[in-house]
């Protein structure tokens, strides 16, 4: 009779749980419901897969799937593209997403579309590259100030014993917060160096070429050129490779291109400061997760950053960080 019972328990068990399965199959406790997918807005959505900003999206494809998050990713073709980011945050307010993910392609312009969101309701995350706001619910990011004295310190060790002592600075987007903050980091760190001038390259290694080839010309007696993103620093060094100019001129950039690589092996580039960019992507998405599941998050999240050079690249510690391609 006990058996019979123990059976008759066990049917009725199996069928309540057949029934909230069949009818109710989204009962997942880790899974957030959505009102549709969420937007992940980048300065420049490109296919070039050792891109930095390929590297972020391969962060957030895998937050993605390891917490279930329905999303897209969109962007301008080009960084310096910022119209085209203000149509794409407009025409996404308009569908009313969950929340938005934004890497902002200008410190003050993005602003108003951030307050459109809040005023629609949405949350923004920004991540790389933030905005003259308070109103993101989360900042994910290197610590661009912090990681531009690393490159401005190091520019001064190593003029450590040069009669000159002059440098200038190639820059990516103009008004762009992280650009903003590096050079601040760079100009607070250089010390008794003679700074001379920055310019803007627009994201494009042609341009960043040309002007490396306009500031020798401009300055004879240039020592230093401190490049603050990859693209300025492949356009740099190959120029600086091409005039043979590495003995004369010392390079110090940024981020971690596999061309990157090479020239600080061949010590065209003397030294590099990296980023994190596939903890960037992951993070906002972890973050976005946490915020819908109504989890408090933190207001700034640094994903930190790295001073490389030849004598530590090849530090076993250091190489999930430089090659990042299996993630």
């Amino acid at each position: 009779m006990k058996n019979r019972y123990l059976i008759f328990i066990s049917i009725i068990f199996s069928a309540v749980l057949l029934f909230v399965l069949t009818f109710f199959p989204d009962r997942n406790p880790s899974k957030i419901k959505q009102s549709g997918p969420i937007p992940v807005i980048l300065k420049a959505n490109t296919s070039e897969p050792f891109d930095f900003w390929s590297v972020v999206k391969r962060g957030v494809l895998e937050a993605s799937k390891e917490f279930d998050i329905d999303l897209y990713i969109t962007g301008p073709e080009l960084e310096k593209d910022k119209e085209i980011q203000m149509i794409i945050m407009d025409k996404v307010i308009k569908e009313k997403p969950p929340l938005i993910v934004l890497a902002a392609s200008d410190y003050e312009d993005l602003v108003s579309y951030v307050e459109k969101a809040k005023e629609a309701g949405i949350p923004v995350i920004t991540v790389d590259s933030g905005v003259n706001s308070d109103l993101p619910i989360s900042f994910i990011a290197t610590d661009n100030m912090e990681a531009g004295r690393k490159a401005g310190y190091a520019m001064a060790e190593l003029m450590n014993s040069r009669e000159n002592r002059k440098i200038a600075i190639v820059s990516y987007v103009k008004g762009t917060a992280t650009a903003i903050d590096r050079e601040a980091g760079v100009m607070d760190s250089i010390g008794d160096l003679k700074y001379l001038e920055t310019r803007f390259c627009e994201g494009s290694i042609e341009k960043a070429y040309k002007i490396t080839l306009e500031l020798i010309k401009d300055y004879p007696d240039l020592n230093g050129i401190i490049a603050l993103n990859e693209k300025a620093s492949l356009g740099v060094a190959q120029a600086i490779d091409e005039l043979n100019k590495k003995d004369s001129i010392i390079v110090v950039g940024f981020d971690n291109a596999p061309e990157e690589l090479e020239y600080l092996e061949q010590d065209i580039m003397k030294a590099i400061v990296i980023q994190r960019p596939f903890n960037m992507g992951y993070l906002s998405i972890k973050t976005a997760f946490q915020h819908l599941k109504g989890q408090d998050v933190d207001s700034f999240i640094n994903t930190g950053s790295l001073l490389i050079t030849v004598d530590n690249m090849y530090h076993q510690e250091l190489q999930e960080v430089l090659f990042p391609f299996g993630e």
